[in-house]
């Protein structure tokens, strides 16, 4: 006898409740700011989109910057909820708007909340210094990873009563939060350059390695003096530094930075990093051509060169075949390779292996049935399209000449059929296309030209 009162009070409760959230809906719309009848969401549209709710084109924002101006410090309330809005919260902050526009355009799912955020800075960018009085709650903003990086953005436009807020991320325990305060002082922030490296270099003692590597980037271009010597320091500690970042902060100093090329030097022949390499340019010239030769004559296959094969072996090490290397100095050249060498990703370790017996770039490389690396087609030194191929025997570590192609087939790729037999796709390059397939019998050491039908 009692459920349909039960069900009753339920459903009384329930639409009590709805009723509430409206009129709160409805008040939190009344209280938006608006100037010449248009709402703070309405003209915040128009600058992000250029357009209205209606689609009328606004070319010119002049009128919606002044707009946001006019409104003053009282588009603060509204401009931190818009500045605090995570994903959970998203809907509610907008359905306090006025502007249909803009509540339509963020409750896409596809437009992140960050973008939403973007927004707000925009704003509170044009508010500058008027803005001081929500530093306390951009304060609390910061605090939150979700939040961090539109506060930290809106903190850096309000000079020193900003940046003094802006650096208590850098004691919070979320790494996050620490990474997108460093960014902000780094990138953004008109602080003197003194203090911003004295932030950085403070932060290489961050235990978050991303964080620690955010420091070193944008410790470069500050004062030589105390810059370069820390930066030399870090060279010597790999494991906890990103040493290719600590190469380009210090080439940001260019000849200023000389002190550091033997180190560079020394890292660059250790581990063939091209962004070293560039360092080195950035620096010094005559030591960064020396690094080339060594490239040249005897450095590993990785990614400083181009157009070269990988193949892995049925022991688990990869066939580095050929390529070509690009030069700059004293004038661009490239060096094309019939070298070969193994690497072993277990230990990371390269070693010399047979040379091709012609320099290859741009050819196809497949593993046998029977262990051994075909190799085939490409181009030579002069741009001319190769039709020779080559079988690479692990057990020996040498080469040997295979049957040629009919067409020179570069740019491709080779499939090894079930039956052990090779397929070679057409390839070449639009003044040059190949239409025809080519079919490699391993038994015979013959090829076969197959239709492309």
């Amino acid at each position: 006898m009692n459920k349909p009162r039960k069900q009753t009070s339920r459903f009384t409760f329930v639409l009590i409740l709805a009723i509430i959230c409206l009129v709160a809906v409805l008040s939190a719309r009344s209280s938006e700011q608006s100037y010449n009848g248009k709402p703070l969401s309405e003209w915040l549209l128009i600058l992000k989109i250029g357009s209205t709710s209606t689609g009328e084109r606004v070319e010119d924002d002049t009128e919606a910057r002044e707009a946001v101006r006019q409104m003053g410090t009282n588009t603060i309330p509204t401009l931190l909820d818009i500045l605090g809005a995570n994903d959970r919260s998203k809907l509610w902050v907008l359905s306090k708007l006025k502007s249909k526009g803009f509540r339509e355009m963020y409750h896409n799912p596809n437009v992140p909340t960050d973008d939403l955020h973007d927004t707000g800075v925009m704003a509170f960018g044009l508010l500058g210094t008027n803005a001081i009085p929500a530093i306390p709650k951009i304060k609390k903003l910061l605090g939150n990873w979700e939040t961090c990086s539109g506060a930290a953005q809106v903190l850096v436009g309000l000079g020193p009563a900003g940046w003094d807020a802006l650096t208590n991320g850098l004691y919070n325990s979320d790494d996050n939060v620490r990474g997108v305060t460093l960014w902000a002082i780094g990138s953004k922030s008109s602080m003197d350059s003194n203090v911003i490296a004295r932030i950085m270099i403070a932060a290489l003692k961050d235990p978050d390695m991303v964080n620690r590597t955010t420091a070193i980037r944008y410790l470069g271009g500050r004062d030589p003096a105390v810059a370069i010597p820390v930066l030399l320091h870090l060279l010597d500690n790999p494991k906890d530094y990103d040493w290719t970042v600590v190469g380009l902060s210090l080439s940001s100093y260019g000849a200023a930075a000389k002190s550091a090329v033997p180190k560079l030097l020394s890292l660059y022949t250790n581990h063939w990093n091209i962004e070293l390499m560039w360092a080195l340019k950035a620096i010094d010239m005559e030591a960064a051509a020396q690094a080339e030769q060594l490239m040249v004559n005897s450095g590993p296959l990785n990614k400083a060169r181009e157009s070269y094969t990988t193949t892995v072996l049925p022991n688990g090490k990869e066939l580095i075949a050929g390529g070509v290397i690009h030069t700059t100095i004293p004038a661009n050249n490239n060096h094309y390779l019939a070298s070969a060498e193994l690497y072993d990703p277990k230990t990371g370790k390269w070693t010399e292996t047979g040379e091709m017996t012609t320099k290859r770039d741009g050819h196809m490389a497949v593993l046998l049935s029977n262990g051994k690396v075909l190799v085939a087609g490409g181009k030579d030194e002069k741009g001319h399209g190769l039709t020779s191929a080559e079988l690479y025997d692990p057990a020996v570590g040498q080469w040997t000449v295979t049957g040629s192609m009919h067409d020179s087939h570069w740019c491709e790729r080779m499939v090894l059929q079930r039956d052990g037999k090779v397929l070679v796709y057409g390839g070449g390059f639009d003044t040059y296309p190949i239409l025809s397939h080519e079919l490699y019998n391993p038994a015979i050491g013959t090829w076969t030209v197959v239709t492309n039908k």
